[in-house]
């Protein structure tokens, strides 16, 4: 079974990209095999060690994913130096496109209630802490609606998603807490990184994601807790759904360049990929799905 490479070369001035299929002893420049472009190992020395040799300038790096293959509902970059992050996801399906549509139509309806808040509070630090029956509905709906994506996301990648201590496996493979959003209508608002410090813990220790306790909290018992449906909870949880999105579409949900200054939520940072975790071009063969190796 081959493996692939990409070898990154920077003069300083751009990145050239150079892909490669390594099998045994053969490895074939362009992944494509060529008479040209197919170079074998010297006499004892591994394959690798050679086309170091070889190609002395350019650091060779083993990628993760062979060529036109991706995770299910993940989006990344298909290159370092042309695509930025988040990237794309290669699944151009009816099925991966009504999904899509369906998510970002819920995710419109909740934007549309926020708004009918702030028309009444303030969204300002000072007023953060202000809670309500509506501010409760829109944090239940808001978290239902990101559950849901957790769950069918683990699900396409072959895995059983029940509670937090699941859906967290998601927060480094999506690289979520790297995400940082600013509301566009609201310029004086700080950019929200909902799942920042999100990581896997050790089980009975605390996660942080201040937010979805706040939800479970006045889900289970909102008699005790009504205090803590307030603004902010309210702002992360939608805030959440959208950084969802674009992490499982990429710029084929998100907003950029002028587009994105008109949007309600303009995505600000993303996450940094390396070398190894991109999705390869295709080379000829057609994309598919290789679930995450969690």
């Amino acid at each position: 079974m081959a493996d692939y490479y990409v070898r990154l070369i920077d003069d300083g001035l751009t990145i050239i990209e150079d892909f490669w299929a390594v099998e045994d002893n053969v490895a074939h420049q362009g992944i494509v095999p060529s008479q040209l472009g197919t170079h074998y190992a010297n006499s004892g020395e591994d394959i690798m060690t050679t086309l170091q040799k070889r190609f002395s300038v350019g650091t060779f790096h083993k990628l993760l994913l062979g060529p036109g293959e991706y995770f299910p509902r993940m989006a990344r970059p298909d290159s370092i130096k042309r695509e930025c992050s988040p990237g794309h996801y290669p699944d151009r399906s009816d099925a991966a496109r009504n999904i899509r549509t369906t998510n970002t139509g819920q995710l419109h309806v909740l934007i549309q209630e926020l708004q009918q808040i702030c028309q009444v509070v303030q969204p300002e630090k000072a007023n953060f802490a202000a809670y309500g029956h509506e501010i409760r509905n829109i944090i239940i709906l808001a978290c239902t609606e990101v559950e849901a994506q957790w769950k069918n996301i683990l699900e396409a990648n072959g895995q059983q998603g029940e509670s937090r201590l699941d859906y967290v496996r998601l927060a480094l493979p999506m690289k979520l807490g790297e995400y940082r959003v600013a509301l566009a209508w609201y310029p004086w608002l700080e950019p929200i990184a909902p799942f920042e410090k999100w990581v896997p813990v050790p089980r009975g220790s605390k996660q942080c994601l201040p937010w979805y306790d706040a939800y479970n909290n006045i889900k289970h018992d909102p008699e005790k807790n009504f205090a803590q449906a307030t603004l902010i909870h309210a702002l992360k949880s939608i805030t959440a759904c959208f950084v969802m999105l674009c992490a499982q579409y990429g710029w084929d949900f998100a907003k950029r360049g002028e587009a994105a200054e008109d949007a309600f939520f303009r995505l600000i940072e993303a996450p940094r990929w390396g070398p190894s975790e991109i999705y390869a071009p295709p080379c000829g063969t057609t994309p598919k799905e290789r679930p995450y190796p969690f």
